[in-house]
């Protein structure tokens, strides 16, 4: 996208327009109706009026500019005006999409592949509707409420240059009053301002992106004055005068429309003005006072000048700007929970999916309708990433009427999708079983082997009576025993190859050896214990965990501090609202205003009826109920040790009473009782071992994912581990127990939507002792550890003989780290499918495959992940290419925007060298599929 404005001093006005996904209303009202769209004589309006007030000034040809991020609207828009469309693509650089994602979305708690999928599904219908000459590779994210520091890894990899931001701690539109407190300092909105506004910011491997922070909010100029322009030219002005310093060369930014301007207006006099007349009015009556003038154009016209501009930017690595507010992190727990749900399933489909291309003898047209329906699975799952749909940030009657319906509708389409894959791919296997015995297919559709989390378990017809015989499993370790699961399912162990799959067989036999169950009646404790860890369960605690131990090297080692009981729930007093917690700075003051989040000390939890679930032999689990005796408020604790794993893993059913955050607490130590002092954490996309400066007394909770481990030392000597599934909230008190918020319900308003949430959720996570290497805790492999127990073996009855001509064990692919060539140890690397495309993808072509040559063109995108690794190549292997004659690979986006051309594979060869100076790479693989063959 050429930009058509020429831009070289002074001020770059650009019009835009802030229009929420949804937010105090719902997508729909804000199209088409709702009480604040004051209409078109008083600035903010509906976004059908907005796009047709743009669409008007546009068709006028005046030099009218517009940016705009949410490609959702324009979609809903497209369908009404299908011309509105046609008028914005001639606009060319005159209209700027942001990104192009379908909403601005929030980049803390969103689910990391997620935020790709929202971008490139909105891009994907851009480019098919003719806007592709007016996307502009910029993640524009002013309204997020705090930021990733590793931020520009998932940016860089998705080919993105630039980024927008305005909310940052201390910044105006917020709390300005939010500064360090320890040890004392310049808030980061005050360093930017300082130290350079428009700076490089760069991420733990090296990534790094071109950012400007706003600092006058990201519409200076709210709305449009139909009463008087020169009021606008007004605001320009002090802005001028305001902010002097921090921009480079001298070229200033100023965005003018804020949430839902319209960018024209109609006075009392039948008059229409434009947001070109606020640069006009600016001109005439200040410009040659300042000696700055003004010019309208889009994002890109301003960040194009800065970086063709001389001079250097200074560099921000990282910007810690990720406790702006932080209570969100909790708030409406199911959106987070459900969106991870979505992801996880969409992902894990479109592994088999691949499995199946590449793999299988299904007919094109049955692989096309599957790749659709996970396409479609992304497109309804990708609205949560606004960055008031995950977050949890509006009012009860959107989030009952619309967020929460269609949150668990992206789950039931993806878990039905990913349900629908596996059929396919049992249904397609050649099985060889023997006389009594039931063939099943295990499938592992993470990019690696796995170590944990071999645990499977499949349905059967409860008519069916073979499955009462069943006494073991058949695979490649030979017989193994079963367990019958508390709802009749089968429980087995399982031992699938990386994004593979292998076919195991359920057998009459009776496996050899005794089968060891330890069954024990439920008394005030209940120990489960395998061969790795023992927990011990106290009621008198409230049946928390009073003792977990370990060995290591033949000596055994405990996990809590003496006396300290794990996955103790507590009670907190929280005057904060679905923003913030109650401790973090509330007013817009100096010195800043804090309400109360602590430790409710009157609550008593009081242990209850528990019982066994299942006594093993592979799993163990008890559930419990807890009842806090003041509030009445019951929950349920559900404990499950699986045996060969070293984790125990928890859920946690219950409602948070008005005005309360529920908080589970692990007083975690080191060998010798060291109390940790800071976490290293998965954020979306990589690892985060530097805590923010608080910029509050009391707990500064950080977003999480994945994972989560108390560290005695920054990034390093670990003393435990939680894994998890979309429970970001945690942190470390001031006494180093490591606090995370499970649920939480503050109906407190004051940030524009209130909310309560007093409905009953359910919470997963796991405790993990410290991996321990040649004697002392290591990180060493979190996130594998954690994809590993948190995403499930897929499992399925194969009843064969439909065409799909699978072999019995399959892979498609494996990642290995080396360094010039030589393998480097075991470390957090990994492959993931990003997409199976069907014939006539953009770029998927191999330049061997055609109709005459009776083959069918074929692509597949792999993203290759590395965290915590020095490697600096990654070999990857993808047998199915060994049975290609023809195919070729190319460098991608993670957008899958080319960056190189397509590269001839050799005949037969199945293993690629991929460079990896940084976490994420994608590469595109293309080739011939015959059919049968």
């Amino acid at each position: 996208m050429a930009s058509s404005t020429p831009f070289n001093q002074g001020i770059l006005i650009c019009p835009t327009t802030h229009i929420d996904w949804d937010w105090v209303f719902t997508f729909d009202q804000y199209y088409a109706s709702n009480n604040q769209a004051l209409g078109s004589n008083n600035g903010r309006d509906t976004v059908q009026n907005i796009f047709n007030a743009a669409g008007a000034l546009f068709a006028k040809r005046i030099g009218f500019t517009f940016s705009v991020t949410e490609v959702g609207f324009l979609q809903r828009y497209a369908r009404d005006n299908p011309g509105g469309i046609a008028i914005f693509a001639a606009a060319g650089a005159d209209f700027c999409l942001m990104g192009g994602g379908v909403t601005s979305p929030d980049n803390l708690v969103s689910n990391g592949e997620l935020f790709i999928r929202n971008y490139l599904v909105g891009r994907t219908w851009a480019k098919q509707v003719g806007l592709a000459g007016n996307l502009y590779d910029s993640a524009w994210l002013p309204d997020d409420f705090g930021h990733d520091p590793q931020l520009p890894v998932v940016l860089n990899a998705m080919g993105l240059t630039t980024a927008g931001l305005s909310r940052v701690p201390g910044s105006p539109q917020g709390s300005p009053g939010a500064a360090p407190i320890n040890p004392v300092g310049p808030s980061i909105a005050a360093q930017l301002n300082a130290n350079g506004l428009v700076f490089q910011w760069q991420a733990g491997d090296g990534s790094s992106i071109t950012a400007l922070y706003m600092p006058d909010t990201y519409g200076t100029v709210g709305y449009l004055s139909a009463g008087n322009i020169s009021s606008n030219a007004q605001t320009v002005n002090q802005f001028v005068h305001q902010y002097k310093t921090g921009w480079p060369n001298g070229l200033r930014f100023i965005p003018v429309g804020i949430d839902f301007a319209t960018p024209s207006v109609t006075n009392g006099s039948g008059q229409q003005w434009s947001w070109l007349d606020v640069t006009d009015s600016y001109n005439k009556l200040y410009g040659s006072e300042n000696g700055v003038r003004g010019t309208t154009g889009t994002w890109k016209t301003y960040m194009d000048a800065v970086l063709m501009g001389p001079g250097t930017l200074p560099v921000n690595a990282p910007l810690n700007a990720q406790n702006y507010w932080t209570g969100y992190f909790a708030s409406r727990p199911e959106l987070k929970t459900n969106q991870y749900a979505a992801a996880r399933a969409l992902m894990s489909a479109e592994v088999i999916s691949a499995i199946l291309r590449t793999s299988s003898s299904y007919a094109a047209s049955s692989l096309d309708a599957l790749d659709s329906t996970i396409w479609n699975g992304w497109e309804v799952i990708a609205p949560s990433t606004h960055h008031d749909f995950v977050t949890g940030t509006s009012p009860d009657n959107v989030y009952q009427g619309e967020q929460l319906p269609l949150s668990r509708q992206g789950v039931s389409v993806a878990t039905d999708v990913l349900s629908q894959g596996m059929d396919k791919l049992a249904q397609g296997i050649s099985a060889k079983p023997q006389a009594d015995e039931i063939p099943v297919v295990v499938c592992n559709t993470l990019g690696f082997d796995r170590a944990l989390g071999l645990l499977a378990e499949v349905s059967h017809p409860p008519e069916d009576d073979r499955f009462r015989r069943v006494q073991s499993v058949r695979g490649r370790k030979g017989l193994l025993p079963i367990q019958r699961a508390a709802n009749g399912s089968i429980l087995f162990t399982a031992d699938p190859p990386s994004v593979g799959y292998e076919t195991v067989y359920l057998s009459t036999q009776a496996p050899p050896g005794p089968i060891a169950t330890a069954t024990s009646p439920v008394g005030d404790t209940v120990t489960l214990s395998n061969d790795l860890i023992s927990a011990t369960l106290s009621k008198a605690a409230g049946w928390g965990i009073s003792q977990l131990s370990f060995g290591v090297d033949g000596k055994t080692h405990t996990l809590f501090a003496s006396g300290g009981v794990g996955n103790q729930l507590r009670f907190y007093n929280d005057s904060g609202n679905i923003y913030q917690f109650g401790n973090e700075p509330y007013a817009s003051s100096s010195p800043p205003v804090y309400g109360t989040f602590s430790q409710s000390m009157s609550a008593t939890f009081v242990g209850g009826d528990a019982r066994w679930l299942e006594q093993g032999p592979l799993r163990y689990r008890l559930q419990a109920v807890v009842t806090e005796q003041h509030s009445g408020h019951t929950f349920t604790l559900e404990y499950s040790l699986v045996a060969g794993e070293r984790f125990l893993r928890m859920k946690l059913t219950g409602a948070s009473p008005s005005g309360m955050s529920v908080v589970v607490a692990f007083p975690m130590v080191g060998d010798s009782g060291t109390v940790p002092t800071t976490l290293s954490y998965g954020t979306p996309h990589f690892q985060q071992d530097v805590l923010p400066v608080p910029n509050w007394p009391g707990p500064t909770f950080v977003a999480t994912h994945d994972y989560v481990v108390p560290c005695v030392q920054q990034g390093s000597q670990p003393v435990g581990g939680i894994y998890h599934r979309g429970i970001p909230a945690w942190t470390l008190d001031s006494e180093g127990v490591l606090l995370g918020v499970v649920l939480r319900n503050t109906p407190g308003g004051g940030r524009g939507a209130s909310g309560s949430d007093s409905g009953t959720h359910h919470q997963e996570y796991l405790l993990a002792p410290p991996v321990y290497v040649g004697g002392t805790p290591r990180l060493v492999t979190p996130l594998k550890d954690a994809l590993s127990v948190t995403t499930r073996l897929e499992a399925r009855l194969i009843t064969g003989g439909e065409g799909g001509a699978l072999a019995e064990t399959a892979s498609l692919g494996r990642v290995t780290a080396t360094n010039a060539g030589t393998p480097v140890e075991e470390q957090d690397v990994m492959i993931r499918v990003a997409r199976v495309q069907a014939p006539g993808a953009a770029g998927g072509y191999p330049t061997g495959c055609g109709t005459t040559s009776g083959a069918i063109p074929s692509s597949l995108v792999v993203r290759t992940e590395k965290r915590n690794s020095n490697a600096t190549q990654l070999t990857v292997q993808l047998p199915f290419l060994g049975n290609s004659s023809t195919a070729e690979t190319q460098a991608v986006t993670a957008l899958e925007a080319p960056l190189a051309s397509l590269t001839a594979v050799p005949a037969r060869t199945q293993t690629l060298t991929v460079d990896s100076p940084h976490a994420l790479a994608s590469l595109r693989i293309a080739w011939c599929r015959t059919q049968g063959g």
